[in-house]
């Protein structure tokens, strides 16, 4: 059963983020929005370093926002590629 559950819910987030991947690279057809998602994809939202405060461990949570970082940029880059192929 959690088997089945794991590959429900990796196709649904897979056909998530094909459609998410399509509607960006349409957004970006717009000059205005093209700069914006460009910006989204140079900042940085994760803390470098645990920079925040040095003297303390790591977090998992650090990890998960450096891993929802690459998936944003992969995403964009990805929607950003699409883009290109159309113009």
């Amino acid at each position: 059963m959690a088997i089945e559950n794991a590959i429900h819910l990796e196709g649904r987030t897979n056909a998530h983020r094909r459609l998410l991947v399509e509607l960006v690279s349409v957004l970006a057809g717009i000059p205005e929005a093209r700069e914006a998602l460009v910006a989204m994809a140079r900042d940085n939202e994760t803390v470098v370093d645990h920079e925040e405060d040095p003297g303390s461990d790591p977090d998992p949570a650090f990890a998960a926002q450096q891993i929802a970082d690459d998936e944003l940029r992969a995403i964009l880059k990805a929607a950003m590629a699409r883009l290109e192929t159309r113009l």
